[in-house]
């Protein structure tokens, strides 16, 4: 009987820690499609097969192929999204992400990033902001944190870079 309920104990603790996690994970998700990372990285791809097919062109790949492997950018997005929560785990909590999701569905939050349309009300809900408990996290974590997006960036790009040279050279197609 003892083990029964230690059994039932542990999932029902394992279960509530996953429910957590995919919060969690949707929340920063939430986050970083607000902040713009998500759109950010969206270019990056487009920019990257502009490359490739100026690096193939004398290969005369047909356009069914290039559509067909752009395919990859939702899974490609939805593997970098992964890679970025696992840098917010390591610097903020569910909290901290909140309070950033929180702060993004304000006008100064969607004109932070546009310091030409923020008014003078919203400068100070930013300075209120920054001086919160998650507002000096953020900054004090920032060079810790650039320096974990720049390591996702260059592992991320990379991969998705030498997965599409890989599928190409499949299709018969080489540099």
């Amino acid at each position: 009987m003892k083990k029964i309920i230690a059994l039932v104990c542990f999932l029902a603790i394992g279960t509530v820690s996953i429910a957590q996690n995919d919060q969690y994970s949707k929340d920063v998700k939430t986050c970083i499609q607000s902040n713009g990372t998500m759109t950010y990285y969206e270019g990056v791809i487009d920019q990257m097969f502009t490359m490739l097919e100026e690096q193939f062109k004398s290969q005369d790949v047909p356009a069914a192929v290039w559509k067909d492997l752009k395919k990859v950018k939702p899974d490609a997005m939805d593997d970098l999204a992964v890679m970025i929560v696992s840098a917010y785990k390591a610097h903020f909590t569910h909290n901290d992400v909140k309070n950033m999701n929180a702060l993004y569905k304000t006008k100064a939050g969607k004109n932070m990033f546009k310091p030409e349309a923020l008014t003078e009300g919203d400068k100070i809900i930013l300075k209120e902001f920054y001086q919160s408990d998650t507002g000096q996290k953020i900054v004090s974590s920032q060079d810790s944190m650039n320096a974990s997006m720049s390591d996702i960036s260059v592992m991320w790009s990379g991969d998705l870079y030498k997965n599409m040279i890989a599928k190409l050279s499949e299709k018969g197609y080489d540099i």
